[in-house]
């Protein structure tokens, strides 16, 4: 007979392999990563507001690659770049 654990929403632990590359050590569940995140993308916007941006500029890889880091960048290593593994 195993461990039954019902997690409330945003209780559920991160595993091991999706730990890899956060830069917040202490975050441990989803519900901690959901908002380190939201805070992060919240500070994307605030910045893009701030800014006029041309569609040609914005229509670029080097543009999407920039805001992804910006969205997530305070949070993981790999923010900014495109992805090598796939997802489960």
């Amino acid at each position: 007979m195993g461990l039954d654990l019902n997690y409330i929403d945003g209780q559920t632990p991160l595993d091991e392999d999706e730990k890899e590359g956060l830069l917040i050590e202490t975050i441990a569940t989803r519900g901690e990563l959901d908002e380190f995140e939201q805070q992060n993308i919240e500070q994307a916007v605030l910045w893009s507001l701030r800014r006029s941006f041309k569609p040609d500029a914005v229509f670029t890889e080097e543009f999407l690659k920039a805001l992804h880091k910006r969205m997530y960048g305070n949070v993981w290593a790999w923010a900014g770049e495109f992805r090598k593994t796939k997802m489960k």
